[in-house]
């Protein structure tokens, strides 16, 4: 039996707390997923991934706008 089976949130139910506030902000856009029309679902999801990069992985922010100001 897989050791993670089980653990998995419900459908509809939120998910539970990282322990950082500021993930947990980012993260709780897709409590109301179920809400939103399916097509709009990815939109959703890849504006959670590049706010979740971004929190996470601050110096690949840092070199993104530096690429962009040298153009």
């Amino acid at each position: 039996m897989d050791e993670l089976e089980g653990e998995a949130a419900e459908p509809g139910t939120a998910a539970s707390s990282t322990g950082d506030a500021r993930i947990d902000s980012i993260l709780a856009v897709l409590d109301a997923l179920d809400t939103l029309p399916v097509p709009e679902h990815a939109g959703v999801y890849a504006a959670v991934h590049e706010r979740l990069s971004g929190e996470l992985n601050p110096e690949q922010k840092l070199r993104q706008a530096g690429a962009h100001a040298a153009s």
